[in-house]
Order: structure tokens, then sequence, then C-alpha cells
């Protein structure tokens, strides 16, 4: 008898404990919205592959596109209709210097005007393969890039009256791009290190993808800078790399920036080759074909190169709990 009460007590003890764990779990349960640009299937697919360990402490969603207030809705809505009262949105950009970002900060009640022109672009199951077809005609010219950004354009002067501040009752935060968080230049070193034989003479080139915008561009390389300052600290004890440079390619830009920006990288990579080797290394999220454009642009030089992102790498899931963490201490 003594026996069974006890373990009777312990059944409610344990049942209690649950109760109240459930209790205050419900009352104060966070949601987490992960925002990425979207791309082909197996790009969203690799998003996704990423968020899925997240989901063993909190709500979490996926918006695709560029700032879409649709997919951003839709994501607020599922969370919230979970019980959610408190939303960490993670944009998952390589910059904070971006239109994309300021109009994410507006559509999440952060700003109270617009600072650029309104995008409402679904790039959920976009190609950048063709996107940035400009790179694959046989002629090399632009005009597939001239047209791609009149499109945009267009598409822009058209929408504008219907992007509105996004409905939602959880308490919002919002956190920082990828931008030179230590768990970015651990991947980018581990990236150079596939590469990389004798790093005293090599030259080292991050390429990034780089917004329109002239202080958004310079503000995104000075972040880049930065990683290459810890870049140097990491293989000082190798004796450091001949140099290490920061690019964008900025393929959206006007067709001059366009060209401009890749005159300067091929003639970078062609003179940083005369003394040694160089090793290019893309500054991009996942593969969608900016990657292939890349390539496409340094055809005939010589560099060292294996084309892989930031993802897949367990570290960008490790970014994403350390911004919510950090939002929420």
């Amino acid at each position: 008898m003594k026996t069974k009460n006890i373990f009777t007590a312990l059944l409610l003890t344990l049942f209690l404990l649950n109760f109240f764990h459930l209790t205050i779990f419900a009352q104060n349960k966070i949601g987490v919205l992960v925002l990425a640009h979207g791309g082909n299937e197996n790009w969203n697919k690799t998003i996704n592959k990423t968020i899925e360990p997240l989901k063993k402490n909190y709500a979490v969603e996926v918006a695709f596109g560029m700032a879409d207030p649709n997919t951003m809705q839709a994501g607020i809505d599922k969370l919230e209709s979970k019980g959610v009262d408190k939303i960490v949105v993670v944009p998952l950009f390589i910059s904070s210097f971006s239109p994309i970002i300021r109009q994410n900060e507006f559509l999440l009640g952060l700003r109270k005007e617009l600072a650029d022109e309104p995008m409402i672009m679904d790039h959920s199951s976009m190609n950048h393969s063709n996107i940035h077809n400009s790179e694959n005609t046989s002629e090399g010219t632009n005009e597939t890039h001239a047209e791609h950004n009149t499109n945009h354009t267009m598409h822009h002067q058209n929408q504008e009256t219907e992007l509105q501040p996004l409905n939602f009752k959880a308490k919002i935060f919002f956190t920082k791009a990828l931008d030179d968080h230590p768990l970015v230049t651990k991947i980018i070193v581990d990236r150079i290190k596939e590469l990389s034989k004798s790093p005293k003479n090599e030259t080292v080139i991050l390429v990034a993808h780089g917004p329109n915008d002239e202080n958004d561009n310079k503000n995104w390389v000075k972040t880049m800078e930065n990683i290459a300052g810890h870049l140097r600290e990491q293989f000082n004890g190798e004796a450091g790399f001949r140099n290490i440079f920061c690019f964008t390619v900025r393929d959206d830009a006007p067709k001059e920036i366009y060209e401009t920006a890749k005159e300067n990288l091929r003639s970078l990579v062609r003179q940083a080759s005369k003394d040694g080797k160089v090793i290019v290394v893309p500054l991009l999220l996942a593969k969608g074909g900016v990657e292939k454009g890349i390539v496409k642009r340094l055809e005939g030089l010589n560099y060292e190169w294996n084309g892989k992102t930031l993802l897949p790498d367990s570290n960008i899931t490790k970014f994403i709990e350390q911004s919510v963490e950090g939002i929420l201490e």
C-alpha cells in the first residue's frame, strides 16, 4: 500500500510539473520567422533543411521572397495560430545594408515610412541562373541584364500603392543579417582552407552579390572588409596571405555600374594572378545561379575556385539560434 501511495504521489508530481511547464510555455511561446531570398527548388530545400533543427525549441516558419509582404504575412499568421506571442524575425541575408532590410523594417512596423522604392517581388521559386543570364549570352552582351532591371522598376511602380505594414498581434523582434558575424567568418575560413596550400603566396578575393545603391555598397564592402580582417588574424600563424580583397558584382545595378564591376573584378584577378595563386570565394548564402555568373565573368583567367557558398553548413543554423537567443536575453 505504501509503495502504491508513493507511486501515485510521484505520478501526481510529474503531472503537476508538466502542467506548470506547459502553462509557462504557452504564456511565453516564442515564434521564429526566417526571411530568405528564395530560389529554385533545391535552394529552398537547403533553407528548409537549415531551419529544421530549430523546431525542437521554437515554432518556426520561413518566408521566401525579397521582403515579400504575402509570404511574411502568411508566416506570421501561422505562428500566431500556434499561440505565439513573441516573434523573432531573422533575415537570412548577406548584408544589413540593403533596401530589402529597410522594407522589412517598414513591413514589421519598425519604420514609419518606406526608405526606398517599394519592392513586391516573390523570388521563392526563381532560378538565379535565369535571372542573371546576361552572363550566359554567346556575345557577352548585357541586353538581357538591362531588360531585367527595367522589368523590376516597372513592377515596383505598378505595386507602389499596395505596400502596407503587416498585421500582427505578437510582439515583433528583428535581428541583424549575416553581416560579419563570427560564424560567417568561420565558414569562410573553412572554404579557404579547402583551396589554400601556401597562404604567403596566395591572394584571396571574397565576392558577394552587392546592392545597387552606392552608399549601401560602400557599407556592404566595409562589412566584408571586417571579415577580411578576421581572416588575417586567423591565418597570421601561417605567415598570412599576400592580399585579401573584397568585391561586389552588383548584378542588378544599371548597365554602366554592372559593366564597371565586371571589368574591375577581371582586372583584379588578372593582376593578382601574376604574383601567385588567386583564390576566389563566393560570399553567397546558397547556390542559385549567381555563383555561375561569377565563373562566367572570370572566364579565361587563372584562379582557384570550388563554388561553395555559406550553405549547406550547420553554422548557419547556429547563427539563427544565436540571433534568437541574443534578442531574448
